[in-house]
């Protein structure tokens, strides 16, 4: 285990943009599913889409060796001016990458699609792949491209965890009831909770998403369903666990 105490934490205004909560704590749990559900080894390679400050690099920081390795990338500029600064000094196998990739609500101004976007990396250089509240803001002809990049850019082993609203009977029934932190419009093959701003936030039809994976020849692993449309659950968003 390497040592971070060189390393500052992020300040706090730079939480509150990336959803808040303990900044530790959020990103310990997240890294324990990997860990613990999908065997992240110590020696291993892993890609972070939608990094913003760090809060997944933190604790892959101590818990990766100088063989593993970290790439992540993100939209926000703020975010990785402070990582590169911060943590790529220290831990040089732990690289931010700036991307300008369009989304309504967070990059308006963007020249670049989702749908066209390619990934920086080369083929086969990734074990794993997170992306934490990344397809909650995105369009499924989005989604559908990051899936085949993901595709690209994974290894034979490779596994992804990736978070979700997904709508199914459960949280119908929950949203029905107004037990949901979002209520969720159908709009077209997606669901969105303000169609006014529809990239804000992003629900979809659980076996859709799940087609959209396994369509990849991806095998869903494991669901961890979240309290966001008011189920007793320990994470906020749904969670999918997925392997080859």
């Amino acid at each position: 285990m390497r040592d971070i105490a060189n390393i500052p934490e992020p300040p706090e205004d730079l939480h509150i943009c990336f959803g808040g909560g303990d900044f530790r704590s959020v990103g310990n749990k997240m890294i324990g599913f990997c860990r613990d559900k999908l065997n992240l080894q110590s020696d291993e390679k892993v890609l972070d889409i939608g990094c913003g400050i760090g809060r997944l690099a933190f604790p892959l920081l101590e818990y990766l060796s100088e063989e593993g390795g970290y790439e992540g990338f993100d939209t926000f500029p703020v975010g990785i001016k402070w990582c590169t600064e911060n943590i790529t000094p220290e831990f040089p196998n732990f690289r931010f990458q700036l991307v300008d990739i369009f989304n309504s609500t967070y990059n308006p101004y963007a020249q670049t699609k989702a749908a066209d976007f390619v990934f920086p990396y080369e083929d086969d250089s990734f074990d794993l792949i997170m992306l934490n509240s990344v397809f909650t803001h995105m369009m499924p002809e989005d989604i559908m491209n990051y899936i085949k990049e993901m595709d690209r850019v994974l290894t034979d082993k490779g596994r992804i965890f990736a978070t979700f609203f997904l709508v199914n009977e459960e949280s119908n029934a929950l949203m029905d009831r107004g037990k949901s932190t979002h209520d969720f419009f159908k709009y077209g093959i997606f669901y969105t909770a303000d169609p006014k701003d529809p990239m804000d936030a992003v629900g979809y039809d659980e076996k859709f998403a799940l087609n959209m994976f396994e369509q990849r020849g991806f095998k869903i692993k494991e669901i961890l369903f979240g309290d966001w449309c008011g189920r007793m659950a320990k994470n906020h968003q749904d969670i999918l666990l997925i392997t080859r």
